[in-house]
Order: structure tokens, then sequence, then C-alpha cells
């Protein structure tokens, strides 16, 4: 199979990643969730989009976690928003189970066997 991984320039071009300094950071996610991208068969076509907006995602939580789970805030008004995890509203997650459900083949869904 052809390596269709994103790369840390077209990944720093997103708000997410562009001010992190930590290069080896990035790939070590570029390498991990290509084997997600790879376990889901999502078609070479979409494979690097895939990886990207998986990566997206965990700098997407780490960036929630880092900031206590806050998700939106005020100052003087004192109020915050919470982020409600079971919500399942990460955008970049939701666009990757997106390109999975058009274009690959999650084993998440569970399998199906017959028998002649």
């Amino acid at each position: 199979m052809a390596d269709n991984k994103t790369t840390l320039d077209k990944l720093k071009k997103y708000p997410l990643a562009s001010d992190l300094d930590d290069d080896e950071y990035l790939q070590q996610l570029i390498n991990d969730s290509w084997v997600t991208v790879q376990d889901d068969h999502i078609k070479p076509i979409k494979q690097e989009e895939a990886n990207r907006l998986l990566v997206l995602s965990e700098l997407y939580v780490d960036t929630l976690v880092a900031n206590g789970g806050v998700q939106s805030a005020s100052h003087l008004g004192e109020s915050q928003t919470m982020f409600d995890w079971s919500k399942g509203n990460d955008p970049y997650m939701l666009r990757y189970q997106a390109l999975v459900n058009q274009f690959g083949r999650s084993y998440h869904r569970g399998r199906a066997f017959s028998r002649d």
C-alpha cells in the first residue's frame, strides 16, 4: 500500500498545529493515526485527508484537556461552558467518521460471517 500520510508542512497550516514547535510530537501523532487509517481501509485517494483529520482531532482533544475541558468562557461575566465528551462533537472526528463511512470499511461496527 502506498504511503499517503499527511506531512508536517500540511499539518502546520492549521491553527491547532501552527504554533507547536515539537515536530517530533507531531510526527508521532501522524504515524500513530496512520495505523488507524490503514485499519479502517480508507481508499488511497482519501488517506492523506483522513490521516490529517485524525491528527487534528488529537490536537483538538489535547487543547481541550489543557484548558481543563472548557470549550468556551467569558471573563467578567464569569461564565464557562464545559466540553461535553458524550456529545461526540469533535468536528475533525465527525469528518473522519464520515470519510470512513464513504471511503472505508471500519471494523468498529462489527463483522458478519457466513458459512456455506
